[in-house]
């Protein structure tokens, strides 16, 4: 054991070592398909001296970037993760990861390969969340390539950080387009999608409870309690990358919850429950049934290949579902990019109603905790976040003070 040997097998060389035995038994590492000897040779001494420094003969991967996280995902991710993150990661290296990045040979990556992909990743405004995010995935994916793969064996990620927060990306990060919904803007918007549109029961969800666009649509009948005027926030519906089709999981970071409604809300569910059985009827038998992973019995979501009979309160006519995407076209209408309709805002977006309603609660002197809870946040500085804009009603109200008969004689 130690020494390198090679032979002639056919028309090319051939190196061998004999590794450490088990169970009695010999061992033995080889390396095949080399031209001459003297490349056998050296092939052999390289595999040989790594062998040594870390007990396993090291092979060079020349795989793509793309393949191997490929690999890392069915051999690490899928199984050591939650589902919520394997969607993560899958939607990230799908969009991110693979178009930078995914075309370069593995054993190539460098260092600074990674701190240009993640400052190219910043300069397009993404968000602080999201590069934290990637640059933790890079990590470990290079990391279980060098460690426990072995098919690089220098780590291209270590002591790999984040751009400078101070360096201003070119288009601003993504997080600065939600806005406050003025109450003309609002009027103007529900005035386009009025009662009966698909997207109006969405909207006035998102405008009158705060809740995120998936929790929306993945409300269920079930869920909807009319004696006790609340709504209970279980899941989140979402289409995982790659999957081809819409499925349940929990709420962004656990927050299930239960949220009072107005009663302007709950007589639009009222009304909107009574449309869907009429509805129903009316079809009969060609009537569209939806099954997600969710039972309504028990309230809790189920595996991901367990599909139950599920109602949903955002539905179209017919049953068929209803999903966050459709959002999207009502966003384009709203931002005046839809065929034969005006301009509304250029800056809506449908999480502008979730940091509206926070800063609506807000100004009616609701206690930031209870906004906090409301909205399903873990931490209460996002929710102040949420509440920091200037309205209106803030700036009238600061009108009055400036011009009125208080600040005058404190002035004297």
């Amino acid at each position: 054991m130690g020494k390198v040997s090679t032979r002639k097998r056919g028309k090319t060389w051939q190196y061998y070592f004999q590794l450490a035995s088990v169970n009695g038994t010999r061992k033995w590492k080889t390396g095949s398909g080399y031209r001459t000897k003297a490349e056998a040779q050296a092939a052999g001494t390289k595999a040989l001296a790594e062998y040594n420094s870390t007990g396993i003969a090291f092979k060079v991967s020349e795989q793509s970037v793309a393949d191997y996280f490929d690999y890392w995902m069915e051999h690490y991710v899928e199984q050591e993760l939650a589902e919520t993150t394997v969607n993560t990661y899958k939607k990230r290296i799908r969009l991110y990861i693979k178009p930078y990045i995914g075309s370069y040979k593995l054993k190539n990556v460098q260092g600074e390969t990674l701190r240009n992909f993640l400052a190219e990743l910043h300069r397009t405004g993404m968000s602080r969340n999201t590069l934290t995010c990637i640059k933790g995935m890079l990590t470990s994916a290079f990391g279980y390539a060098t460690v426990q793969a072995k098919f690089i064996s220098v780590d291209p990620s270590y002591k790999l950080t984040l751009p400078n927060k101070r360096k201003d990306s070119e288009v601003g990060t993504r997080k600065e387009n939600h806005i406050f919904v003025e109450e003309d803007m609002w009027n103007a918007i529900i005035e386009r999608f009025p009662e009966g549109h698909p997207s109006h029961l969405a909207l006035m969800l998102g405008y009158y409870c705060g809740l995120r666009l998936g929790e929306v649509y993945g409300l269920t009948w079930d869920c909807v309690d009319f004696e006790n005027k609340t709504i209970t926030i279980n899941k989140q519906m979402q289409e995982p990358s790659g999957c081809g089709k819409w499925l349940l999981y929990v709420p962004k970071y656990d927050s299930s919850r239960t949220v009072t409604v107005g009663n302007n809300v709950l007589a639009l569910l009222k009304r909107t429950l009574e449309f869907q059985l009429t509805d129903k009827e009316t079809c009969g038998e060609y009537y569209h049934e939806n099954y997600m992973n969710y039972d309504e019995e028990t309230h809790s979501l189920l595996s991901l290949n367990d599909l139950r009979p599920v109602h949903f309160v955002n539905a179209k006519q017919g049953g068929l579902l209803a999903h966050p995407r459709n959002m999207q076209h009502t966003s384009r209408n709203i931002h005046g990019k839809a065929k034969n309709c005006t301009l509304i805002s250029e800056e809506w977006d449908f999480h502008s109603l979730r940091h509206t309603h926070a800063t609506i609660l807000y100004e009616a002197g609701v206690p930031m905790p209870l906004i906090q809870k409301r909205l399903g946040h873990i931490n209460i500085q996002t929710t102040k976040r949420y509440t920091d804009h200037v309205t209106k009603k803030m700036l009238s109200m600061l009108d009055e003070v400036i011009n009125g008969d208080n600040i005058d004689n404190n002035l004297e």
